[in-house]
């Protein structure tokens, strides 16, 4: 009896333990197959030469060795950086001005609920849709928008060629305000967060609008902040949809950045391998970013339990 006892009650707590597992597995297993999968298929294709023939080679570090051979590097980097920082501090400010004046200065009216959700349209037009809008809007033709504006009003005689002239600015454009309302709505839910009783103990002390901006509700940002600088950095260095879409990387190179450079390596030209190098550089880019701005935000701290003097 006391055998039997004794195995029922070790049993019952490794029964409890694998539950957890049972429930998880099922999503554990689509994660294993189509993310970790696919990365290792990435990183072992990258030493290959594998290209339209599909009779891959391993030919060890060659790719990454042409990768930092490629003349086309150096503007490709820039394109990138250029893209990525300008896109993620325009959006962040734009994002945390539109939270701070709806969530602060016309909290709880209509006019700012109707601002926020005139933001949110971009983001839910398909992509297709949304750069048809700014082709037409950027036409090089007498057709365009702008071009038929400037020339109703006399600005301009000759239609200008607006994708040759300033490409990189529409790119950056198109993407900051599809990109805006994710920053701005959880900003917006921060500032929510925010006792009513911080701003009135703020006013009774006489603080300012521009303090009470700067001692209550910027400091309650930090951990939004935080993860919106680290999501949108990556996805604006890793981003090419837009931009092939817009552009194709023209005109030349001059909007092509490094994540649509390996795909144009990969899918237009059949370099599989060496696309697949170029796409694990992205990564390891993007990991660094990481690592910065944790540090940056000084991440450690922000995580330890908070401290309550007796």
């Amino acid at each position: 009896m006391e055998n039997a006892t004794t195995r029922q009650t070790y049993k019952k707590p490794f029964t409890k333990k694998i539950y957890p597992y049972l429930f998880i597995m099922p999503f554990a297993v689509l994660v294993f197959i189509f993310f970790i999968l696919p990365a290792i298929a990435t990183i072992a294709m990258s030493f290959t030469d594998l290209n339209a023939s599909m009779k891959p080679n391993f030919v060890g570090f060659t790719n990454f060795k042409r990768i930092f051979m490629d003349y086309n590097l150096p503007q490709i980097l820039w394109n990138t950086a250029i893209f990525a920082v300008l896109s993620l501090a325009i959006s962040m400010l734009f994002a945390l001005i539109i939270s701070i004046a709806t969530q602060y200065f016309l909290k709880g009216k209509v006019t700012a609920v109707i601002y926020r959700v005139l933001w949110l349209i971009p983001s839910i037009i398909p992509a297709v849709v949304y750069v048809t809008f700014w082709k037409y809007v950027f036409d090089p033709t007498e057709v365009g928008l702008l071009n038929s504006i400037m020339h109703q009003f006399g600005v301009e005689s000759d239609p200008v060629s607006w994708f040759t002239k300033a490409a990189m600015a529409i790119v950056i454009v198109a993407t900051i305000i599809s990109t805006i309302s994710g920053g701005m709505i959880l900003l917006s839910a921060a500032i929510n967060s925010i006792p009513e009783d911080l701003y009135q103990a703020a006013r009774v002390d006489g603080a300012s609008e521009k303090s009470v901006i700067t001692k209550i509700i910027l400091p309650t940002l930090k951990w939004p902040l935080m993860y919106i600088t680290i999501s949108e950095l990556i996805g604006f260095v890793s981003s090419y949809f837009f931009i092939m879409l817009l552009t194709n990387g023209g005109p030349m190179r001059d909007t092509t950045t490094l994540s649509l450079y390996a795909y144009q390596q990969a899918f237009n030209l059949k370099y599989y391998g060496y696309g697949s190098a170029v796409s694990l550089i992205v990564v390891l880019i993007s990991f660094i970013l990481t690592l910065f701005f944790l540090r940056l935000f000084d991440f450690d701290q922000m995580i330890k339990p908070s401290r309550i003097e007796d």
